[in-house]
């Protein structure tokens, strides 16, 4: 029992603090070098939305404003069976964009289809419609493609503000954390996915998606990977959002995406496997590990348990030790003045990303699944 308990603690450890060190001691005293060469050609960006007249005027507004040394840039914005006024609002920028209009709503991942089928040049950006943009990242991200090597390069996502409520703080370090990983992949090799609000791909290393995709920012550079591509990341290319202050609304979004990464492993079994993709340790160590690790840790629960009985103290305390770190999350909720501890603060934020972990695989597998916009 003391083994099975032993191998679930060091699995959780290695999945959470173990992977980031090991990239952190492989990468060693490399640095991320950036390229100094400016990219000259043409860029498409490309848009997809759906019920947005909120802000799609502001974000089309951003979009004609990058900064860009190079050719043309297109700006192609699809609207998937908006019922609310995009469409007008986006009729108004005739002149500036190409307004492609999808008939059903099918989701992102139909979009994005339909999209790549009106891109003609080399590069696209691919960018979401909440996000604001600093001017310069079409220049940043577009200097990785002067050789073949790139065949995508992901930007940065940031949160404005820190006035948030104490989860939505903690979801910040959260983004700190999985910075510091997807710096450290690029440098080494590759990272298993993009920032989907912000990332440019080769146009030749798209393929087509299946409408139900859900994951499409880890499936799209996943297979350029497989094609030979390097995927990158540049943290001077910069999407600024609002952190998520409410639960509910990051719940969905978070299901959603761990909901995405079980897709991935159910249509890709093999990129888990060392001869079934390039990056596979680092696809199983950073997207699927976490899958499991909330199942792991409950597990461990049960060795414990016979260990208790048999009288071993230190499988008393570990339990002890392991209810009351549950403990915070409710009492977090009960008493919100607790989230000002930052430590606390940040065991709730692991605690819930790890709830929703727990739930994304009964939402997954329970057949609640689709790539249609949730609204």
């Amino acid at each position: 029992m003391w083994s099975w308990l032993i191998l679930s603690v060091v699995f959780v450890a290695f999945v959470y603090v173990g992977y980031p060190v090991l990239l952190y001691l492989l990468a060693g005293s490399k640095k991320h070098i950036y390229p100094a060469i400016k990219y000259r050609g043409d860029v498409s960006i490309v848009l997809i939305v759906c019920n947005e007249d909120a802000r799609v005027a502001k974000k089309i507004d951003n979009l004609l404003a990058l900064n860009y040394e190079g050719g043309t840039k297109r700006i192609i914005v699809v609207d998937d069976a908006s019922t609310d006024s995009t469409l007008e609002i986006l009729k108004r920028y005739k002149d500036d964009i190409t307004l492609v209009q999808s008939e059903k709503r099918l989701g992102k991942a139909n979009g994005l289809n339909l999209a790549m089928k009106n891109v003609d040049t080399e590069l696209v950006l691919m960018v979401d419609c909440r996000q604001e943009l600093e001017l310069d990242v079409l220049q940043h991200l577009s200097s990785w493609f002067t050789t073949n090597e790139y065949g995508a390069v992901s930007g940065e996502l940031m949160f404005k503000s820190e006035d948030g409520n104490g989860f939505s703080q903690g979801m910040d370090g959260y983004w700190k954390y999985e910075k510091f990983i997807r710096s450290k992949e690029a440098i080494l090799n590759s990272v298993p996915g993009v920032t989907g609000a912000l990332y440019m791909l080769r146009t030749a290393a798209f393929k087509d998606l299946p409408i139900d995709t859900l994951l499409d920012d880890v499936q799209i550079p996943m297979l350029a990977i497989k094609q030979g591509y390097r995927v990158g990341f540049d943290d001077r290319a910069l999407a600024w959002d609002e952190p998520s202050v409410s639960i509910e609304r990051e719940k969905q979004r978070k299901i959603r995406t761990l909901s995405g990464n079980y897709q991935l492993l159910v249509r890709f079994p093999n990129w888990v496997l060392p001869l079934g993709h390039p990056i596979w340790w680092q696809f199983l160590s950073h997207k699927i590990a976490r899958l499991l690790a909330p199942f792991v840790a409950i597990g461990s629960l049960l060795p414990a348990s016979f260990l208790i009985l048999e009288g071993q103290w230190l499988a008393v305390l570990y339990t002890i030790l392991f209810v009351s770190a549950l403990l915070v999350l409710p009492i977090s909720y009960a008493l919100p003045q607790v989230n000002k501890i930052k430590i606390l603060k940040l065991m709730t934020s692991f605690l819930t990303l790890n709830w929703f972990c727990l739930l994304a695989f009964f939402h997954y597998f329970s057949g609640i699944r689709s790539g249609s916009w949730k609204k």
